[in-house]
């Protein structure tokens, strides 16, 4: 049985533009540009106007999720456990997560004023490539850097 793992999370802008990647294994550059590649080839094939739907793809051994909202499209690349039903609740963690957190919906105005604590609340939800926090006081205290007992 295999467990499998989250290998990376990408926030791109509906034009393509990269603007937060983690991958959770050692992948080269080389790598890094497929995956990046097999994100672009899929979101260019479907209508990024459907916001908030969920859209899968296949990558080597592996799937992957992404999500439009507003200008932004956030990505999952996952194998295992993690398969598209996994990775969708991932995302929609992560973004839920965010306007919590930050006040406001994820855009790339607001990625770039509140990088630092978006980037803390997406570790809080996927560290090392495990889904690690879904309640929302516990992800606030850890984008904050509270310990969870405070």
């Amino acid at each position: 049985m295999e467990f499998g793992r989250i290998h990376c999370v990408v926030v791109a802008t509906k034009a393509g533009e990269v603007v937060y990647e983690r991958y959770y294994d050692r992948y080269t550059e080389l790598d890094k540009a497929e995956v990046r590649a097999a994100f672009q080839q899929a979101t260019d094939s479907i209508n990024l106007a459907n916001d908030n739907q969920d859209f899968v793809g296949a990558f080597r051994e592996g799937c992957f999720v992404f999500i439009p909202t507003m200008d932004l499209v956030f990505y999952a690349l996952g194998s295992g456990e993690y398969d598209e039903m996994a990775l969708s609740g991932v995302l929609r963690v992560i973004m839920i997560s965010i306007a919590d957190v930050v006040g406001k919906p994820p855009t790339e105005s607001v990625f770039f004023e509140k990088y630092a604590r978006i980037a803390s609340v997406i570790d809080e939800v996927v560290n090392e490539g495990m889904l690690e926090a879904v309640d929302k006081e516990l992800i606030r205290k850890g984008a904050k850097g509270k310990g969870t007992w405070e």
